[in-house]
């Protein structure tokens, strides 16, 4: 009975020994195949610069996502770099957004419709008037992302 026991205990170790191997490789590959996409993003992470083109007055600044200044209204499509993703997702370049009422810190009145999402540490600024406007910004953590990027290790949780 032991004997079986053992063998059987034995034939499991080696299966899974088998299997490691396998997720490892596909692990790996992916890692490679990803490695310069994921770099490339996480450098557009660090920058935002968006051109609007819509209706509306608006002016508004930032230190980091919690401390926001924001007062106007508008709607726009914006062109551009997009500035942090916040999670895995293809950049893309062109996106529509737009913000009504006022912030300052925590008090937030108002609605945002597709509003922006500025990153933890980005520092920026962005203003509408009338048909046209620009949000600029740069996030000094994707900065770090990037760094610890060239090394696989994935800080913002944002690579594919």
């Amino acid at each position: 009975m032991c004997a079986l026991l053992c063998a059987s205990r034995a034939g499991a170790e080696a299966e899974a020994e088998s299997d490691a191997p396998e997720r490892s490789t596909g692990e790996l590959a992916w890692t490679i195949a990803a490695y310069l996409p994921n770099r490339l993003f996480d450098l557009c992470d660090v920058v935002r610069l968006r051109v609007r083109v819509g209706s509306g007055f608006a002016v508004g600044a930032r230190v980091t996502r919690y401390v926001p200044l924001f007062a106007g209204d508008y709607q726009a499509l914006w062109l551009g770099l997009p500035g942090p993703r916040g999670r895995a997702r293809l950049p893309l370049p062109v996106g529509t957004e737009g913000q009504s009422g006022f912030d300052a810190g925590l008090a937030q009145l108002g609605s945002a419709s597709n509003a922006p999402e500025y990153g933890a540490g980005e520092v920026g600024a962005g203003a509408m008037l009338y048909l046209v406007g620009i949000d600029v910004g740069v996030d000094v953590w994707e900065l770090v992302d990037f760094a610890a990027g060239v090394a696989t290790l994935d800080l913002a949780h944002d690579d594919f």
